[in-house]
């Protein structure tokens, strides 16, 4: 009976502590939403309305009327989704490669992709610019993406789950006369939904949220913006409107909000059987 209530008690406060660090990490979306809600004259009120009071779409107004959100929300959408079928169907096609088939170098290949996880994006971007500008891509969708169609990350996510596959179902269909190409889309890809569906998310999130790589690359080219670009330099000509920015910043956040919401099971399927210690 001691033991029970002895854990009853540590539940609650587990419990308690849970919701204060949601409360804590929610905080600041709320925060964004309510004050592109608010008056102008609201937001740096205080004490703060943390409840809007009198709720006005004007800010959102004045963003689609002073800034071009649907040129900026395309281009997001282009580079996010190519971005995304590339990494999952490139990285997968990898994975598949370093679990499945036997050829020298094999474990050494894979450890040379995995040691790349070690390495910053921020150290390979000086390098990625003068490529790009060399290659005439400035200001282009395929600068924006390519460095992206392929991820050491996505490929260490994929590996861990196909490792764990049987290679019977492989070895059978070799014998059927299935290739390699058939095996890997009709056997192992519906095998291992749950990771690809984390590699998209992810993915999806990286690439949404990027700013220091498309605002170097568009930097000469406004119209092909993303959002995130396009927020920063409408907040620098528009002099600090706190409530415009507030509702520019939560139209781009819908969209990841939106795809989490549809592949968080997913997600959660595959950190649970993936064998991902956090």
């Amino acid at each position: 009976m001691k033991k029970s209530k002895k854990q009853t008690v540590t539940n609650v406060i587990l419990f308690g502590v849970l919701m204060i660090g949601a409360v804590a990490a929610m905080f600041p979306f709320y925060w964004m939403v309510s004050s592109a809600l608010k008056p102008s004259n609201a937001i740096a009120k205080y004490p703060p309305d943390f409840i809007p009071k009198n709720i006005t779409l004007e800010h959102f107004k004045y963003v689609f009327r002073t800034m071009n959100v649907p040129r900026a929300f395309i281009n997001s959408v282009i580079v996010s989704v190519i971005t995304v079928v590339l990494n999952a169907w490139l990285s997968g096609m990898v994975a598949y490669a370093l679990t499945k088939l036997k050829f020298p170098g094999q474990k050494l290949l894979r450890g040379v992709v995995m040691a790349f996880m070690m390495v910053p994006f921020q150290l390979m971007i000086v390098p990625l610019f003068l490529l790009v500008t060399k290659m005439n891509l400035l200001g282009t969708y395929t600068a924006m993406i390519l460095p992206s169609a392929v991820s050491s990350f996505s490929i260490f996510l994929l590996c861990s789950s196909m490792v764990s596959l049987p290679d019977d179902y492989i070895e059978a269909a070799l014998i059927d006369g299935s290739g390699h190409m058939r095996i890997y889309h009709k056997i192992i890809v519906p095998m291992v939904k749950p990771s690809f569906a984390t590699v998209i998310l992810t993915n999806f999130f990286w690439s949404w949220n990027n700013y220091l790589w498309p605002m170097m690359v568009t930097v000469q080219k406004d119209y092909m913006a993303t959002m995130q670009v396009a927020i920063d330099r409408y907040r620098t000509l528009n002099d600090m409107k706190w409530g415009a920015t507030m509702a520019a910043c939560t139209l781009t956040a819908l969209p990841i909000v939106i795809v989490y919401l549809v592949l968080q099971r997913q997600f959660v399927e595959s950190v649970a059987s993936s064998g991902i210690k956090g």
